[in-house]
């Protein structure tokens, strides 16, 4: 209230339907949640009938036939729950990892070419590159990568967009912390393990959080590079494929209630570190 009598009436009007706009968008996303749980405790008919009807009787047993009946390629449901968490997990932290320690290096030392990867980026977003799919297919099954849990770690490294962040990051974080350890002995490697890169945990949190997120839910790498080791989206959509003429969306819409839950959950545990605004504190005298 304090806040709404400090402003004038055109902003409180802007700042109400603002709110309510926000509102209504929360609202649709979580109905949409519910409305996806609803129907994997449905029949098949009754989602045909009437889609946005509640169940005649809530059918739980849906969410623990996708265990059984979710299979790609020999692989059932925990294999692929396996390669999920395999995949997105240690290739997030190798990517993240890499690139934040790319960009500290390109930022706090002055060498020939340190900024030279910040224009290859740049150019990178700006301009598409097409047609790059196939010579990168090739190589990685010239070097048998394919099908195999190598390719994770091998494909995770390199330059990514989130590179800008991160040398924004360090571009604003003061030399004076890296000047005080180095009075004290301390050497290049252990400035950064032990004075930078903590302070850079949150954006590096955020990063690997908003990372990971696009990284469960990816499955054109997994369906083009590693077709015996699928993921859990890669099975939805074999699954989908497959009964395309003989429907089960009852069991389609519990597979994707599954699957959605650790990143719903990873959300709602972490949300203020993934919006977090990364500042910087001052250096003390």
């Amino acid at each position: 209230m304090k806040f709404l009598k400090r402003k004038t009436l055109p902003e409180i009007i802007l700042y109400s339907l603002v709110s309510l706009l926000f509102a209504v968008v929360a609202f649709t996303y979580i109905y949409i949640l519910f409305w996806a749980v609803m129907s994997g405790a449905k029949t098949h008919d009754e989602i045909v009938m009437n889609p946005f009807s509640f169940p005649k009787k809530w059918l739980w047993s849906h969410f623990v036939d996708v265990t059984r009946l979710l299979e790609v390629n020999g692989n059932g449901f925990f294999d692929m729950l396996f390669n999920s968490c395999y995949f997105s997990i240690v290739g997030c932290f190798i990517q993240q990892f890499t690139t934040i320690t790319f960009a500290y290096c390109c930022t706090k030392y002055k060498f020939p070419g340190s900024g030279l990867p910040y224009v290859i980026i740049l150019i990178m977003l700006t301009l598409p590159i097409y047609g790059a799919g196939g010579a990168q297919y090739k190589l990685f099954r010239s070097l048998g990568l394919v099908d195999s849990y190598w390719h994770v770690i091998c494909s995770a490294g390199g330059m990514s967009a989130q590179f800008l962040y991160y040398r924004a990051f360090f571009k604003n974080l003061s030399w004076t912390y890296a000047e005080a350890a180095q009075i004290d002995g301390a050497g290049h490697f252990q400035i950064y393990f032990k004075v930078m890169l903590p302070q850079a945990r949150p954006i590096f949190g955020a990063l690997f959080l908003t990372s990971w997120l696009a990284s469960w839910n990816n499955y054109e790498t997994a369906l083009l590079y590693l077709p015996n080791l699928p993921t859990l989206p890669v099975g939805i959509y074999q699954f989908n494929t497959e009964m395309m003429y003989r429907a089960r969306l009852d069991i389609l819409f519990a597979a994707c209630v599954l699957v959605s839950i650790p990143a719903l959950l990873l959300f709602i545990a972490f949300n203020k570190v993934i919006t977090t605004n990364v500042s910087l504190g001052g250096i003390k005298g």
